[in-house]
């Protein structure tokens, strides 16, 4: 048999291996989730066609403080865009971050085309167990969860088989993962948040309990502070992330 094929042969049943792997992980994480709290379910109505109506649901797992409650609520009611959408919250253990926004990616899903997504928590930020999230400022709390929601603007414009691709490429390209972060902060700004972005940038860069190796990273990968008060105050440079 020629080894040309056999390469080829060898490539395809790889890639076949990591998706099922990929969406066999995704699927346990996404079954869950079930137990969520619902907090937000009601009718409304699609702008694009008055008689078309769909349910808009937050949940929250594990998440007993009525202040990171608040603030999670807060920002989500001004992303409009994703209220067709269900998103859940999620406290849990974290390694190398404080909060992570993931689509949630099923078998079924890929063929479905229905996008769900969440937002894991950590019970502390990064690397330093005395600053719980609880007890961090509404504005700190506002600004971490505006970028997060922000993530995921960006996220429902691409199929759920193009967030495979993405998350692919976020893994490897440093400089894929410090687009996506810069616009993270790009879309919270244009949702009027630059006053809780920078509040957020201030306090992880500003305090000294937090590690040296988490600030390297937020000044390696987000947007800096001056591009930030740039942005806020220069409103075409916003222009491409008013209408995702």
């Amino acid at each position: 048999m020629n080894k040309s094929f056999l390469s080829r042969k060898t490539s395809i049943l790889f890639l076949l291996f990591l998706l099922a792997l990929v969406c066999s992980g995704m699927y346990f994480a996404d079954h869950n989730l079930i137990q969520g709290e619902l907090i937000v379910k009601k009718k409304t109505t699609e702008k694009a066609d008055q008689n078309q109506s769909f349910e808009m649901s937050v949940h929250y797992k594990n998440i007993k403080d009525s202040v990171i409650r608040n603030s999670f609520q807060k920002v989500w009611e001004k992303y409009e865009a994703l209220h067709q959408y269900e998103i859940t919250l999620v406290q849990q253990s974290i390694e190398g971050s404080t909060m992570q926004a993931q689509p949630i990616i099923t078998p079924r899903s890929l063929f479905t085309g229905v996008k769900r997504y969440r937002i894991n928590i950590g019970y502390h930020v990064r690397d330093e167990e005395s600053l719980k999230l609880n007890s961090l400022s509404e504005e700190v709390l506002t600004g971490w969860f505006a970028h997060e929601l922000g993530h995921i603007m960006d996220y429902q414009q691409h199929s759920n088989l193009q967030m495979i691709a993405y998350g692919l490429k976020y893994y490897f390209s440093d400089k894929f993962k410090r687009i996506v972060e810069h616009d993270a902060d790009y879309i919270a700004i244009a949702n009027g948040f630059h006053q809780e972005i920078l509040k957020t940038k201030r306090f992880i860069l500003g305090d000294d309990r937090i590690s040296p190796t988490y600030k390297s990273k937020i000044r390696k990968f987000y947007l800096p502070e001056n591009q930030v008060i740039v942005c806020s105050e220069d409103k075409e440079l916003l222009q491409p992330y008013y209408n995702l």
